[in-house]
């Protein structure tokens, strides 16, 4: 039995089914079977769940978003979250925030999180190939994953959502080659990333169209998408005999990494060194100097995350199984021409 104010996610967990399914139940969408239907409803009428509409059932959204993530001293985490907690309040939802994700993997298992009234989950920059989150989606709990490290291949239960990787390398490193630059270093982010590949394949196609070799495996490093990584990069780029006028890094946090190689090793950004970064975090703006950036509009992922875990839930989603929105150039102190040539 649920209790005397019943929830999609009470109903759901006293007959043993999704919270998707029993919203598709009280909405009359055909692709339920009729034993499965005739067990919810069933249930409903036990329980004191009460539908509004004229005359039709219509489910209020009510419950708890499982929101998995690598951690909140991560800028770009926080700048999705924000989005996620603005419009979970707009929709009726909570917002319950998991244990940091190590390793870009996450545990989960379906049963314990409805019994915690979880409705569904919004995984952050986790990889969604993994067995783990197979589980989850097999299971048919709604999820939305936000900058999957890899995408899997799902069925309709999950939705993914990103930035448009590729123009945004394109955008950064055409900037760069504007200003006059030609001697253009990649701090890529790890190679097993699907963002990184894309982000290295915009950078490569940009120096490609201006007739430029990227065949210099010096000019191209990866780390991790942390101003730990950034350091190592730059110290590497920074250090080699004839050293880029120009670096394009793939995240913000390895920009800034960058930038505190240059300063250990006086050279002065932009006067001897651009810099262009990537997502546009707070930390961007913050920068000394101020860091030239691809923008991700990190906030509205979030908003859209929400939305589109809101439709999973109900039954509603007729979108496709991957979001991109639109990535833009932010032009700030970071960048400027090279310095002649001696």
């Amino acid at each position: 039995m649920v209790s005397n104010r019943a929830t999609l996610a009470d109903v759901a967990s006293a007959t043993g089914l999704s919270v998707a399914t029993v919203s598709k139940v009280l909405n009359d969408h055909a692709d339920v079977a009729p034993g499965t239907r005739l067990k919810v409803q069933q249930q409903l009428r036990e329980s004191s769940y009460r539908a509004t509409g004229n005359g039709r059932r219509r489910s209020r959204l009510e419950g708890t978003v499982e929101v998995e993530s690598p951690g909140l001293e991560n800028a770009y985490v926080v700048s999705v979250l924000n989005g996620v907690i603005e419009a979970a309040r707009s929709e009726h939802l909570d917002v319950a925030i998991g244990p940091p994700v190590r390793d870009n993997t996450a545990t989960f298992d379906p049963q314990v999180l409805r019994r915690s009234g979880r409705v569904g989950a919004i995984l952050i920059t986790v990889d969604a190939a993994a067995p783990s989150v197979a589980t989850l989606i097999e299971d048919g709990f709604p999820t939305v994953v936000v900058d999957p490290v890899r995408t899997g291949a799902w069925p309709g239960s999950c939705v993914s959502i990103g930035a448009t990787n590729f123009s945004g390398g394109l955008a950064a490193t055409e900037h760069l080659l504007a200003l006059g630059h030609r001697r253009i270093a990649h701090a890529a982010g790890p190679k097993s990333f699907d963002c990184s590949q894309a982000r290295l394949a915009g950078y490569l196609s940009a120096l490609a169209e201006a007739g430029l070799r990227a065949d210099d495996d010096d000019l191209i490093v990866s780390s991790q998408f942390t101003y730990a990584g950034g350091r190592a990069s730059g110290a590497r780029l920074l250090d080699l005999p004839e050293r880029p006028t120009a670096i394009f890094a793939a995240g913000d946090e390895i920009a800034l990494g960058i930038l505190e190689e240059a300063r250990r090793r006086a050279v002065r950004v932009p006067e001897d060194l651009s810099i262009v970064g990537f997502d546009d975090t707070y930390l961007a703006s913050r920068s000394a100097p101020p860091l030239t950036t691809v923008a991700q509009p990190l906030i509205e992922m979030g908003r859209l995350a929400v939305r589109t875990l809101s439709q999973l839930i109900s039954g509603t989603f007729l979108g496709t199984s991957h979001l991109e929105l639109a990535t833009h150039l932010v032009v700030r102190e970071s960048t400027a021409p090279p310095p002649p040539r001696r």
